[in-house]
C-alpha cells in the first residue's frame, strides 16, 4: 500500500454501473437529515471582524483578471504552503485568520461556490496533491453543508476541518510521504497518526470550534467501523468527519497521482454510492451525490451519436441527464457556436460515457 492510498482512503471494491444506487431517488431536503448532537447551531460570538486589517486580506493573484473565486482559490492554496513550510520548523500553533477570512467571503457570497468548483476539476493533478486536495475538500464541503441546511457557523466549522484535516501529514518525514514503494507496517503507523497530530495542531480553537479538532481527528473512520484512529462506527462518528471523508475519497478518485491516473467523474460517484452502507452514511451519500452529481459541470461526455460535449448544468431530478455544449461532432469535428442540449428535454440522445479532458484533444 501507498502512502497517498491510505491517506485518501481508497476505496478498492469493484464498479458496479447500476449497484448502489438503490433508495437514493427522492431528494433530501435539510428537515429530513436526522438530528445529531455534534453541534452547537446556537449563533456563537463573533470570531471575525468586521473590518479585516490590510495584511489579512486574500493575496491577489497575478493574473490582472484574476475572478474574485479564484484569487479565494490561490489564497488557500498559499495559506497551505505557507503552514507546510513552518510547521517543521517553528512548532508553534497555526493562525486561522487568513481561511477565516476566505470562509467568510465564501458564506456571504455564495455564487462564488461554483466558479470556485471549476478549480476542483482542473487542479490537484500534479505532485502537489497534498495542498490542491485540501482545498478542494473544502469547497466540497461547503456545497454539502449548504444543501444541509449548516448555520454560518458549522460552514466555517466545517470548512476549517476539510481545509486542515490532513494538516498533520506536513510533520511525516518526507521520506515516507514520497515513498514510491510499499510502506512498511512502521511507515504505515507513522502516516496513520496524521490524524492525531492535526487534532493537536488545532486543539487550540476548541473554545471557539468545538468540532473542529474531532473532525480532524475522525476523517478517516466509516460507518461500518473499518476506519482508524479508533475504529469507531456510525453515530459515533462526527458528521463534519463523515462528509469530509466522503469528500476525500471522491477528490483522491477523480484527481490524478504519481502512480495512478484519475478515475472518470461518473465511474468514482457510483463507486461511492455502492459503498454507501459500509463507508459512508446514506443520506450524506445522497446529498453529496445531489450536490457534486454523475457528471459535474466542467466534465466531459460523449453521446450516443458519437458528438462530445461539455457539461454546462445539472439535472439534480436525473443526474443521467445533465445540459452539454456540443464541442466535437460525431466526426470529431470542432463545434464552434454554442450548441447547448438539455438531455432531459430529448429521447434520442444520451451519455454513452464521461471521458477525460485529455480524450477530447485527441
Amino acid at each position: 500500500m501507498r502512502a497517498s492510498d491510505l491517506v485518501r482512503g481508497k476505496i478498492s471494491k469493484p464498479v458496479s454501473i447500476t449497484d448502489g444506487l438503490e433508495g437514493l431517488e427522492n431528494k433530501t431536503r435539510p428537515s429530513d437529515i436526522p438530528e445529531q448532537n455534534h453541534f452547537n447551531t446556537k449563533a456563537p460570538r463573533p470570531v471575525i471582524s468586521p473590518e479585516p486589517s490590510p495584511e489579512l486580506r486574500i493575496p491577489l493573484d497575478d493574473t490582472p483578471m484574476a475572478t474574485h473565486g479564484q484569487n479565494i482559490y490561490n489564497g488557500a492554496v498559499n495559506y497551505l504552503r505557507g503552514a507546510r513550510e513552518r510547521l517543521p520548523l517553528s512548532g508553534e500553533p497555526l493562525s486561522l485568520e487568513q481561511p477565516l477570512r476566505m470562509i467568510e467571503q465564501m458564506i456571504a457570497e455564495p455564487s462564488l461556490i461554483d466558479e470556485m468548483y471549476q478549480f476542483t476539476l482542473e487542479f490537484g493533478h500534479g505532485d502537489d496533491f497534498e495542498i490542491y486536495s485540501p482545498v478542494n475538500n473544502m469547497i466540497y464541503c461547503f456545497k454539502i453543508g449548504v444543501r444541509m441546511g449548516y448555520t454560518s457557523f458549522n460552514l466555517t466549522e466545517i470548512c476549517l476541518a476539510a481545509l486542515h484535516h490532513d494538516i498533520g501529514m506536513f510533520l511525516i518525514p518526507k521520506a515516507i510521504i514520497g515513498k514510491a514503494g510499499a510502506l512498511t507496517a512502521s511507515e504505515l503507523t507513522e502516516i496513520k497518526k496524521h490524524t492525531e497530530t492535526g487534532r493537536n495542531l488545532l486543539r487550540s480553537y476548541a473554545l471557539d470550534y468545538p468540532n473542529l479538532s474531532r473532525a480532524v481527528y475522525e476523517h478517516h473512520e466509516r460507518e461500518s467501523g473499518q476506519g482508524y484512529p479508533l475504529g469507531i462506527k456510525g453515530e459515533m462518528i462526527c458528521e463534519y468527519a463523515k462528509i469530509i471523508g466522503i469528500c476525500d475519497s471522491y477528490e483522491a478518485m477523480t484527481h490524478n497521482r504519481p502512480h495512478r491516473k484519475a478515475a472518470a467523474q461518473y465511474i468514482s460517484v457510483l463507486e461511492l454510492a455502492e459503498t454507501k452502507n459500509m463507508f459512508f452514511a446514506p443520506h450524506i451519500v445522497k446529498i453529496f451525490l445531489d450536490e457534486l452529481t454523475m457528471y459535474p459541470v466542467g466534465s466531459y461526455v460523449r453521446l450516443n451519436n458519437k458528438s462530445i460535449g461539455v457539461v454546462v448544468g445539472t439535472n439534480r431530478s436525473n443526474p443521467f441527464k445533465p445540459t452539454v455544449r456540443i464541442v466535437s461532432d460525431g466526426q470529431g469535428n470542432r463545434i464552434l457556436d454554442e450548441r447547448l442540449i438539455d438531455l432531459a428535454d430529448t429521447t434520442i440522445l444520451n451519455i454513452v460515457v464521461g471521458i477525460s479532458a485529455e480524450e477530447v484533444t485527441t
